[in-house]
């Protein structure tokens, strides 16, 4: 999937995203219950805050001078100022940002994935972190999502984290294919948008849903990796 394409599906969901990822909200509580609450952090950055549910888990529950979020989409200012008005915003592909300084804390839920060369953005945020800083991030495991690929034959390559901390697995049920469908495309990861489905189609590949798995359902496969300098 192109960077453009990842702009302008998740910027088409951002209002829907939030009653739409239960799966990723649980990711960003289970990810700060693993941080240090007791520790004082003089600076945080959040990568691809997006609509806010990691932000508002870190600024209720962690303690902190300093607060940075970034996001590729412009509109996310606007959610994530709600839970902290002095957060600094920065809007733009992570990736190719040029830091300027070190932070006690990097976190992120849920946007590793979409990176080209996620080993050079870890690279990247280890020059960035302050002596007994902590790298705190979530993604996803070769099980995400794994019914789209044996069914549609379509999906993403997802990272391969060997030292990750925690993985979990995963399933939400749907009435129909169409549902989950909808829930694919309200959440900005549309992956078979481009995908001919007729109404025919779509009932061909409910059949073929039911007859391998005996239900119309989605595996998450959410890991958590904590880094501490």
């Amino acid at each position: 999937m192109t960077e453009s394409l990842v702009l302008t599906r998740f910027k088409k969901s951002l209002s829907t995203y939030e009653d739409n990822a239960p799966i990723q909200k649980q990711m960003a509580k289970n990810l700060v219950s693993m941080i240090d609450k007791n520790k004082i952090y003089n600076s945080i950055l959040e990568i691809g805050c997006g609509s806010g549910f990691l932000t508002k888990e870190c600024t209720s529950k962690l303690k902190y001078v300093k607060y940075t979020a970034n996001d590729i989409i412009p509109d996310c200012e606007k959610y994530i100022l709600k839970y902290d008005n002095k957060i600094k915003f920065i809007c733009g592909d992570f990736q190719t940002l040029n830091l300027q300084e070190e932070y006690d804390l990097i976190i992120s839920n849920a946007v590793f994935q979409w990176f080209k060369s996620p080993d050079e953005i870890l690279n990247k945020l280890s020059r960035h972190l302050s002596k007994n800083g902590t790298i705190a991030i979530t993604s996803f495991g070769e099980k995400n999502f794994y019914e789209l690929k044996e069914i549609f034959n379509v999906g993403i390559k997802y990272p391969e984290f060997k030292n990750f901390v925690k993985e979990d697995i995963a399933e939400i049920e749907f009435k129909t294919l169409k549902e989950l469908l909808t829930h694919i495309k309200l959440t900005g990861v549309n992956a078979i948008k481009n995908y001919p489905l007729t109404k025919g189609k779509l009932k061909e590949f409910e059949n073929k849903y039911i007859e391998k798995y005996g239900k119309i359902k989605l595996t998450y496969n959410p890991i958590y990796i904590i880094i501490d300098n």
